[in-house]
């Protein structure tokens, strides 16, 4: 029976647990399929089909006076190959068909990530977060905030994971937490000196067992209350709206917005480029790395169900290059810069 685009792409997304954001993306390139007129089963697909419907798509773009074009082109023709790659991988289609290069495509100049000097700025900032209202901890509020800067840029947690900020949100508790230099995980051959930190990605739900390095112990032991309550959340201080106040904290840095990839205007960092930049300190430190320190799904059977990834994470959260501010704890000098001992709100 002949395998159509849609009844692919509706297995496709079923197997793989995909964020809503993403299968819309998915069902939108099926939509422009359907209206291209796009009745050939996946299993006769040839180079010169896959060619015109791109065609098709991006004549479309440019008549939708669409800012990029060759961009919209390019998604679906990811899209179209990831679809097809997973259907001959599951022996749905006997050949993969050849693709058509990418089409020129406009990349506005920007940076999506923040420099180790800003990172140092935003932690510094830290010291000078006001006290939110009713707030009754013993500990201030930007001692969290630092915890959090050094757990996103050594794990690149999303948001949720760190607060749980919406109700279907699984933060990270004091049981997750595990101090002993065994793994819990039997799988984890590999001890650590500092101990695991345990966490669920928001979007696919993975559970993954971290190792901790120096500075994610340092600054997590300077959590921890006098008495432990096993439920209660590691990170406080986020609110129902982490983003506005990271904002407000990149505005005491001094962080210069960043520029938006479509259109070149300046926007607003968010928790979410904290994630970003954990990708690009990790590749840069070990390259491939940010695939399995992320969580992102990856191609090829074999990789997925036999490589053995965890020593890959151990070594990169291990060894990845800390910037200078995260190192002040650790070395004794709380509130104070450790190449130059002066007070970071001085430093800032």
């Amino acid at each position: 029976m002949p395998v159509t685009f849609k009844s692919a792409v509706d297995r496709y997304v079923r197997a793989n647990k995909l964020a809503s954001n993403t299968r819309e993306e998915y069902q939108t390139t099926l939509r422009k399929w359907r209206a291209w007129g796009g009745g050939v089963p996946i299993e006769r697909l040839e180079r010169r089909t896959i060619r015109e419907f791109l065609d098709w798509v991006y004549d479309r773009a440019v008549a939708d006076n669409g800012s990029n074009p060759g961009r919209t082109a390019n998604k679906a023709r990811e899209q179209l190959r990831a679809v097809v790659s997973w259907a001959w991988e599951h022996d749905l289609i006997d050949t993969l068909p050849r693709f058509p290069k990418p089409v020129p495509q406009r990349d506005v100049a920007g940076r999506h990530y923040l420099t180790k000097a800003e990172i140092n700025a935003l932690y510094f900032a830290t010291y000078r977060l006001r006290r939110p209202r009713l707030w009754r901890e013993p500990a201030p509020v930007g001692r969290y905030w630092r915890a959090a800067l050094v757990v996103f840029f050594n794990y690149g947690f999303d948001a949720g994971t760190v607060w749980g900020s919406c109700s279907f949100h699984e933060p990270i508790l004091w049981r997750h937490v595990i101090w002993d230099r065994e793994a819990p995980d039997r799988n984890v051959k590999q001890h650590s000196h500092w101990g695991w930190l345990y966490y669920r990605r928001v979007k696919t739900s993975k559970a993954f067992y971290r190792p901790m390095n120096r500075v994610v112990h340092a600054h997590l032991r300077s959590l921890l209350p006098e008495t432990v309550e096993p439920d209660a959340p590691v990170f406080l201080g986020g609110g129902t709206r982490p983003n506005d106040r990271f904002r407000k904290l990149c505005e005491l840095a001094g962080v210069p917005p960043k520029a938006d990839i479509e259109t070149g205007l300046a926007k607003p960092w968010v928790l979410k480029d904290l994630r970003k930049t954990c990708a690009t300190y990790h590749d840069e430190n070990l390259p491939e790395s940010s695939i399995e320190i992320l969580g992102h799904s990856v191609g090829g059977i074999t990789y997925r169900h036999y490589a053995d990834r965890a020593p890959l994470a151990f070594k990169a959260i291990s060894t990845l290059p800390q910037p200078s501010a995260f190192l002040s704890l650790v070395r004794g000098f709380d509130g104070q810069c450790p190449c130059c001992r002066r007070p970071f709100l001085d430093a800032s």
